[in-house]
């Protein structure tokens, strides 16, 4: 059996049945760190703030985002570990519950949850949200070949598709003409007044002190596809024209490898990795400079909070998210992927001439802030603002 606890709010054990039918479930895979279940933390509270309760329903307990979990929200264990044996749990949770509609995110669990709506008695509408480019992905492992192989099948049986940003949304037309009336491209709700707010919270890192040299920002987990290599190799060549630091915000398996990077090119006092960060947005307001350098992305949630600061950006102009969010070009600097040198000089070109960029703030404000994307996500389940 799945197991249910209920964070904040104890009194919700006791949910009436008047209640229960204005909860809303939403699925990801665990509270570890990442970009897709910080998003999903996000909509839980907008959702929470019109009315609605929220089921946060995960395939295992613990992780760091257990930090910042919304007041309020109930967390659902299924304790599956693996997507697919979560399963069984799931359609139980379903058919108890009865939620208003499902959301999932990220591949493997949006095939799980399009399997348990449709075996659930009676179905529950599910939608899911596609936030990495399908075709573009690597499928490194079997399991990542079979989901992207089960997409097509069980996205048909959605109430529908959620692509956050154009290239997404043409790459599940690649992998199947047929999902092309499901699909809807909607901005991630990743702006909240609660965000820009905590931007104004005090940092304890040194490096941001009055005084001090330009700060160079990075955030993401530390894996392969984020290219921080990249950035610190071309972070060495901005050093060696003038003082600046690097501060890469995250945790993952890559971390040994870049620390090894930062050594051998002997910039070991102007590079820190501090690891997670629960409020990065303090960081984000007072970088001179935010650097996102993915090989890969689905619309990259960390270069649109930067630039809801106001702070000058730099990105890989890789072929899903950060070309549609700085529009071409016009509220930021794209660089090829991969491309240290062409880095490098994106970088110094904002160092020399330091500004913020208020078009930039305005303009992801108004495209991601979380009242008008969650009003998109429930209009694609049927439900009215």
């Amino acid at each position: 059996m799945f197991s249910e606890t209920v964070e904040r709010l104890e009194q919700r054990n006791l949910v009436s049945s008047t209640s229960r039918n204005r909860t809303i479930a939403i699925l990801i895979p665990s509270l570890r760190a990442g970009g897709a279940e910080r998003a999903m933390l996000l909509f839980a509270t907008e959702l929470m703030q019109r009315g609605y309760s929220v089921d946060l329903v995960v395939n295992e307990r613990g992780g760091v985002l257990e930090q910042i979990l919304p007041q309020g929200v109930r967390v659902v264990n299924l304790r599956g570990q693996r997507a697919i044996r979560a399963l069984p749990g799931l359609i139980r949770y379903l058919n108890s519950t009865k939620p208003l509609v499902l959301y999932a995110t990220i591949m493997h669990m949006n095939v799980i949850a399009a399997l348990a709506g449709r075996l659930s008695n009676p179905r529950t509408p599910v939608v899911v949200r596609e936030s990495n480019a399908p075709v573009s992905e690597p499928k490194r492992t079997f399991s990542r070949w079979m989901t992207y192989k089960l997409l097509p099948i069980a996205y048909r049986w959605t109430r529908g598709v959620i692509a956050v940003s154009d290239g997404v949304a043409h790459e599940l037309r690649e992998v199947d003409k047929k999902l092309v009336p499901l699909v809807r491209v909607i901005g991630t709700p990743v702006i909240s007044e609660e965000v820009l707010r905590q931007g104004a919270e005090p940092i304890m890192h040194p490096w941001f002190q009055e005084g001090e040299p330009p700060v160079v920002l990075g955030a993401a987990r530390l894996q392969s596809h984020k290219g921080f290599l990249t950035l610190i190799r071309a972070f060495a060549k901005v050093r060696s024209m003038r003082p600046a630091r690097l501060v890469i915000l995250g945790e993952g398996p890559d971390r040994e490898r870049l620390e090894r990077e930062v050594r051998l090119l002997a910039i070991t006092e102007h590079v820190s990795l501090p690891g997670f960060v629960s409020n990065p947005f303090p960081y984000m307001r007072s970088a001179r400079v935010f650097v996102l350098a993915s090989e890969y992305e689905g619309l990259p949630n960390v270069l649109i909070q930067a630039m809801a600061f106001g702070t000058p950006v730099v990105a890989t102009n890789c072929r899903c998210g950060p070309s549609e969010i700085l529009e071409g070009g016009r509220y930021g600097s794209l660089v090829p992927v991969g491309d240290v040198d062409a880095m490098a000089t994106a970088i110094e070109r904002l160092l020399a001439a330091p500004s913020r960029r208020e078009a930039a703030r305005l303009s992801v404000i108004e495209r991601f802030g979380t009242a008008k994307t969650t009003s998109a996500y429930l209009s694609v389940a049927g439900i009215g603002a």
